[in-house]
Order: structure tokens, then C-alpha cells, then sequence
């Protein structure tokens, strides 16, 4: 009867706990509500109506079976899909926007964006792992000024400009996240950022961040800078280069600069078929023993669909870490099970490659399903297999995402 009054105990606990962190949501949003209510109302040039809002989300599960049979129960090496052989209520996301427009008054040209996320993921898409179930994705006020074909400023918390894959699994092609995106490419910004379409063709993106990491608070004095050009040169074929420079030191200590450049280059073959290849080199100096980490990386995507049910997606990959500095930072049962590896401790260097199939079935428009097998190999014994560890992993999972 102990037993069962402890569980009944920590199952109000949670649900008490969760109330909470709702209830402080809804009085910051209430907030931000009644504030651009009072914009409104103050403002003699424009008069805005609920049309001028949008609030969307979706809410994504899944259940992961590998087939190596973890003792840790977890699969090791991976972000967002972390736990081996369960359940996982992945996230549950909230956004609430008014989007800027490039003509108009002032009002018409101010816009903000706060996004939520509730569930495992949160804990790992802020910058910083940690025991959180709730984080602020982005959080960004906008402004889009009058200058030429309109100048888009933002201000605040920004997904990164960076990469191909995002934390949004509905946006990606697979289930599972790539080693590029998991490991060595950040996942959100907090900074201030400026983009610029020229015209159909070109398209420029620059920003002032405070870390590579994503962290709301700047570990040094210095500010580093993430860019991304943008170039349409055929109705097919579309080309992205990015950029990021900065020095990634701690107060006090020696700065040292981390650099990344990369590109994706996406093909439109077909109506129902694409292709899309991404490829990054990235180098930290000092990283460790004084030594630069060197990091670099190759996917590519098959993306086809049969008609508009059913679609199959390919990814291929290969990813170098040299001195082992992304890969295998997680604990396993902390931070949901995110980049963990077998034993805790971290390769010299490590090279990983992955082969990932996802068959896509919508039910309907709003209800998306999946089914993925993944192999995953490195040249190290990262991964575990029962009790020993092991140079590979395969795994299988499920998927189910709903979007309102």
C-alpha cells in the first residue's frame, strides 16, 4: 500500500507541477496579449483584428525499438529519439505570432513571434540540456522597415540560420535527426538579425549572437556573427551557403574562435521528387590540450511521394568529429537521453555514418505518421549492445504528429 500511495503521491506532484508551469504560460502570453491590445489601442494609424494573429502547434509522439538491446535503454548518439526501446511524448508546441508585412503603417510593419515547447525535446532545444520540460524556442520582437523591398529586423531568441534539419520534426523529412543537424550545428540564436531579399533570385540573412550554443546569456564580452545567402537561380534548384564566425571563450580566459561554413543545394526533379545535399566544415581553436577540433560532415535526402498519403524519404550520411568534441557530451537519464554513448566518455575522434528509411502516411492533412528503420555505424565503440559495448545500432520507431 506504501508503494501505492508514493505513486499516487508522485503522479499529483507531476500533474501539479504541470499546472503550474501552465498556468505561468498563460499569464505570460495573457500578458503579451493585452499588451499589443494596448498598442492597438493607442495607435490612431491602424486598427488590427484577430485575423492578424496566428496561433498553431502540433503535438508529436513515437515509440523506438533497437534492436541492440541497450542496458542504459537508450540509443546512443542520438538527440531527439533518445530512449531505447519506449514511449516518448516528444513535444507539444505552441506558437502565437503576428508576422510583420513589408508595406504599410508601422503597425502593419511590427510583428513578434513567442514559441513554446512542452515535453522530453524541450530540455535539449534551448541551448542548454537540463532537467526543464518547458522552453522558449524563439522569442523575438520584428520589425520590418521601410527601405527598399523592406528590411526584416529581429530582435530576441531565433531558430539559427544555420543548416538544412530543424527542431520542428513535422518541417523535417525523417523522424530522426542527422549527426550534422544533432551534433554539430546549433539549434537556436539569441541575437539581433537583419535579412534582405533583393529579388527573386537573392536573398541575405545576417545576425549579431551571443553563442554558437544557442545560450540566452553570452559567455564572453565578444558577439559572434551567423549568416546565410540565399539564391534562387532556376524554379528547380535552390542554393544556400551559411556562415558562422566567433570567439567561443569564457570571461577571463583566452577567446577562441570558431568558425563554420557550409551549404545546401536543393533539387526539385520531379513534381513528387526531390533531392537535397548538405555538407559543412567547422574548426574551434583551443579546443582541447590546446589543439583546434576539427568537425565535418555530408547528407543527402531522397525525398518522394507517391501521391498525397503516402511518402518515402532517404538520408545517407557521414559525420567526422576529430578530438571528440560534439559527440557523446550527454548522461544517459538526463536531458532525455540526448548525445550519449556507451561508458559516458567521449573518443579521441570519431567518424559516424547512418543509412535512414522513413515511409510517411498521412491520414489526414492535420495527422502524419511514420515508420523508420535507421543503421547507424562509427569506427569507435560508442554504441552498446546488451551489456558490452558495440561499433553499430539499428533501430525502428514509430511516429505519429498531429498539427493544429
Amino acid at each position: 500500500m506504501k508503494k501505492f500511495g508514493y505513486l499516487a503521491l508522485t503522479v499529483r506532484n507531476s500533474c501539479e507541477d504541470m499546472m503550474r508551469n501552465m498556468r505561468t504560460i498563460s499569464s505570460m502570453i495573457g500578458m503579451v496579449g493585452l499588451l499589443v491590445v494596448g498598442f492597438v489601442s493607442v495607435s490612431q494609424a491602424a486598427v488590427l483584428t484577430k485575423e492578424d494573429f496566428n496561433l498553431y502547434g502540433y503535438v508529436d509522439a513515437s515509440y523506438t525499438h533497437n534492436f541492440n538491446n541497450p542496458n542504459s535503454q537508450t540509443n546512443a548518439l542520438r538527440i531527439f529519439d533518445g530512449d531505447a526501446n519506449s514511449f516518448r511524448p516528444h513535444m507539444a508546441q505552441i506558437v502565437f505570432e503576428k508576422e510583420g508585412k513589408s508595406d504599410g503603417t508601422n503597425v502593419d510593419r511590427a510583428g513578434f513571434r513567442i514559441k513554446l515547447n512542452f515535453g522530453e525535446d524541450a530540455k535539449f532545444t534551448g541551448g542548454n540540456t537540463g532537467a526543464d520540460e518547458v522552453d522558449f524556442q524563439e522569442a523575438y520582437a520584428q520589425y520590418i522597415a521601410p527601405f527598399g523591398n523592406g528590411l526584416d529586423l529581429r530582435i530576441g531568441r531565433m531558430n539559427t540560420l544555420i543548416g538544412y534539419e530543424v527542431i520542428e520534426s513535422p518541417l523535417n523529412p525523417n523522424f530522426s535527426r542527422s549527426w550534422l543537424f544533432g551534433l554539430g550545428e546549433p539549434f537556436t540564436t539569441t541575437g539581433i538579425r537583419a535579412s534582405y531579399q533583393f529579388d527573386d533570385v537573392v536573398t541575405f540573412s545576417i545576425g549579431a549572437i551571443n553563442s554558437f550554443g544557442g545560450a540566452e546569456v553570452d559567455a564572453n564580452r565578444s558577439k559572434s556573427v551567423e549568416a546565410l545567402l540565399g539564391l534562387n537561380p532556376l524554379e528547380w534548384l535552390s542554393v544556400s551557403i551559411f556562415g558562422f564566425w566567433g570567439p567561443e571563450g569564457t570571461v577571463g580566459a583566452k577567446n577562441a574562435d570558431r568558425v563554420q561554413i557550409g551549404g545546401i543545394i536543393t533539387a526539385q526533379a520531379t513534381e513528387q521528387t526531390s533531392f537535397v545535399v548538405e555538407g559543412y566544415y567547422g574548426n574551434q581553436a583551443n579546443a582541447t590540450l590546446g589543439r583546434n577540433a576539427r568537425w565535418n560532415g555530408i547528407a543527402g535526402y531522397v525525398i518522394h511521394d507517391f501521391d498525397e498519403q503516402w511518402g518515402i524519404r532517404l538520408r545517407g550520411e557521414m559525420f567526422e568529429d576529430a578530438q571528440g568534441f560534439f559527440g557523446c557530451g550527454g548522461t544517459a537519464g538526463t536531458a532525455g537521453n540526448a548525445n550519449t554513448c556507451f561508458g559516458g566518455l567521449a573518443p579521441a575522434s570519431q567518424t559516424l555514418w547512418e543509412g535512414t528509411a522513413t515511409l510517411q502516411y498521412k491520414l489526414t492533412q492535420s495527422l502524419i505518421t511514420r515508420l523508420e528503420f535507421r543503421y547507424d555505424k562509427s569506427n569507435k565503440n560508442t554504441f552498446q549492445y546488451g551489456q558490452r559495448a558495440a561499433n553499430n545500432q539499428e533501430t525502428l520507431a514509430t511516429e505519429v504528429i498531429y498539427l493544429f
